[in-house]
Order: C-alpha cells, then sequence, then structure tokens
C-alpha cells in the first residue's frame, strides 16, 4: 500500500513538472511567434498573452534600433525586415478600414508616412480617388477621416 502511495505521488509530480516544462515552452514559442509576426510588419488581431506582446515589442525595439541583442535572445532571427519597412499589416488594416467606412470596394494606398505615435496612411476611395486619412499602429486603426472638403459640395 505504500508503495502504492508512493508510486501515486511520484506520477503527480513529474506530471507537474512536465505540465511546468510545456507552459514554459508554449510560452517561449509565443514570445517567437510574436517576434517574427511584428518583425514581418504581419500582427495577428487576436488577443495574446503577454509573451506574445513581449516578442512583439522586442521586434520593433529592434526595428526601431534599440534592441540589437533581442533577437539573438528570442532565437528568432531567421525574420527578415520587408522591403515596405514593415507597413504591410498597418496598410491593411486600414484598407479594410476604408472599405467598410465608405462602404466602397475600390480603394488604393495614396501614401504613407511613419510615425513613432501613429502611421498615416492615405487612401484613394473609388474611381476618383478621394483622399481619406488612417491613422494606425500595429495593424490597429485609431482614426478614419474623409480629406474632402465637404462644404465645397
Amino acid at each position: 500500500m505504500k508503495n502504492n502511495i508512493v508510486a501515486f505521488i511520484s506520477v503527480i509530480a513529474l506530471t507537474m513538472i512536465a505540465a511546468g516544462a510545456s507552459a514554459s515552452t508554449a510560452s517561449q514559442r509565443e514570445y517567437k511567434r510574436g517576434y517574427a509576426d511584428c518583425k514581418a510588419g504581419r500582427w495577428d488581431e487576436n488577443q495574446h498573452g503577454e509573451s506574445y506582446k513581449k516578442g512583439c515589442r522586442a521586434a520593433e525595439d529592434q526595428r526601431a534600433g534599440t534592441g540589437a541583442s533581442a533577437a539573438t535572445e528570442a532565437g528568432a532571427g531567421a525574420a527578415t525586415k520587408p522591403a515596405d519597412g514593415g507597413l504591410r499589416g498597418d496598410k491593411t488594416a486600414c484598407l479594410l478600414a476604408v472599405k467598410r467606412k465608405t462602404n466602397n470596394p475600390k480603394v488604393v494606398v495614396l501614401s504613407v508616412e511613419t510615425s513613432e505615435a501613429n502611421n498615416t496612411v492615405t487612401i484613394g476611395v473609388g474611381p476618383d480617388r478621394a483622399p481619406w486619412r488612417c491613422l494606425v499602429k500595429r495593424g490597429i486603426v485609431a482614426d478614419v477621416m474623409s480629406l474632402t472638403d465637404e462644404g465645397k459640395l
């Protein structure tokens, strides 16, 4: 009986240790995924845990030139910076937001201005490419506004 109790406690202890190890591994995987996504200009719009967000911040810091060692620590150095400077996710988010706001599927990016606070993406809507401004950061749209002087219409 005593041997059964010891064996049972050993099994429980090993299970808990294995669960802790896999949680750590899952946390590391989320960090690496967040790092790779943000470094490549892709942001998963689903809510994520702290590990994903830390990885994303590390990638942004490295892109800004403030965290060169973050990539080595994360072990995700294989991701490369896209030719558009990582703004693809911001452009896509703005295109979708302007499509929804205007109910017009014919939209095109006219220009992009980067900033630490928010990036400004100017979108042309319709055949005349009526200008709309979109403020966005990390694929999250803060504001969408028409730049057309509606008082003249």
